[in-house]
Parts: structure tokens; sequence; C-alpha cells
């Protein structure tokens, strides 16, 4: 077998994989992750039966593998252009903004996420993962925690309010339909409250 045809192999099989990681995101946002069978993944897939099990051991191996790809993808959008060696304040409005922006742009995705995030079927080792495709997000609070920025307050506990007032303000944000200056104006007031609340 030549280089190139080990090429178009490999090719094919990474995009079968794609296949089926759309396909899942697709029904376990209209249908439920948990009530899904693999035999409808892989015919939303159009790919044959086994194919699904060529590529994840289990049904709770896709799982991880689709809870693992909305992660990426979302610390992929919040990255993109972050401000380097700035203001730790700037740094963290950038995050602010990103994280809402994507959820708004993503609502399908941003959904799913977070109905995984909820359930208890993803596991550890994915879990611990996606830890390490914020890294950067969640070096920049550990330093900042340990140079004073903030209150007492652990860096864990912070990463969790955080979220906590990220996920309403995408909540309110779709729930109200905000655009354009609305939006923008809704997003800074509510990075405005949160660094008072942990600075102040």
């Amino acid at each position: 077998m030549t280089n190139q045809s080990i090429g178009v192999m490999l090719n094919a099989m990474s995009d079968k994989r794609k296949q089926l990681i759309e396909a899942s995101i697709d029904l376990f946002a209209r249908e439920g992750f948990w009530n899904t069978p693999t035999s409808r993944i892989t015919k939303h897939a159009k790919v044959s039966t086994g194919t699904l099990f060529n590529y994840f051991a289990s049904k709770n191996a896709l799982i991880d593998a689709v809870f693992l790809q909305l992660k990426e993808e979302q610390a992929a959008y919040i990255a993109d252009n972050f401000p380097p060696q700035t203001a730790v304040q700037t740094c963290f409005e950038h995050i602010w903004f990103r994280y809402i922006e994507w959820g708004l742009h993503n609502p399908v995705r941003y959904t799913l996420l977070q109905q995984l995030k909820l359930s208890n079927m993803v596991s550890d080792e994915a879990q611990a993962r996606q830890d390490g495709s914020l890294g950067f997000a969640f070096d920049l609070v550990a330093a900042a925690v340990n140079a004073g920025v903030f209150r007492s307050i652990s860096a864990d506990y912070l990463i969790y309010i955080a979220l906590a007032q990220l996920d309403a303000s995408v909540t309110y944000a779709a729930t109200h339909k905000l655009t354009d200056m609305a939006l923008s104006k809704h997003i800074t007031r509510g990075f405005e409250v949160f660094w008072l609340g942990v600075t102040g």
C-alpha cells in the first residue's frame, strides 16, 4: 500500500468519525443522549451499523467524544485573539464575551453541552481532559488569585461563580433575543457585576 493510499484511508476514517460525532450531536440535542440508540446514530450518519464501534468502544465512549468535541470548539472560540500579556481584567473580559458569544452563536451545541455537564454520563477521564482545553483560562485564574487580584476566595470557587453567571447571561440573552447594542450592553453590564463582586 502506498503512502498516498494510506493517507486516503486515514482521511476516510477521520471523516467517518466526524460524521458519527456530528450525527450524535444532532440526535442527542433533539432526542436526548440517554434515549438515542446507536442504530439511530449510524443511520443518521449514513454509515454501516457496525462502523460506530470501529471508532468508539461503547455508546459511553461516544458520549465522551461528543462532550470533548463541544468543549474543544468552545475553548478554541474563547482562545481566538486572546489578548497576550495584558491586564488581568482585560483577559477576563475577553473570556466573558467569547463564552457568551459562543453560546448564542451555537445554541444547539451550547444546550447539549450544558446537559452533558449536568449528567452523570461523561467519564471522569473526559472531564479531566476537557480541563486541559481551557488550561490558559484556569492558569489565569490561579495566577490572579495568587497575586491577590480577587477577594479571599479559592480559584475553584471563583470558576464556579463565573460559570454560573456566564450561563445565566447566555440564558437571559437567548430568552430575550438580545442583539447588537442591547446584547453588548448586557454582556458588559454582566461582566461589571461579576468583576465588582469578586474584586470589590
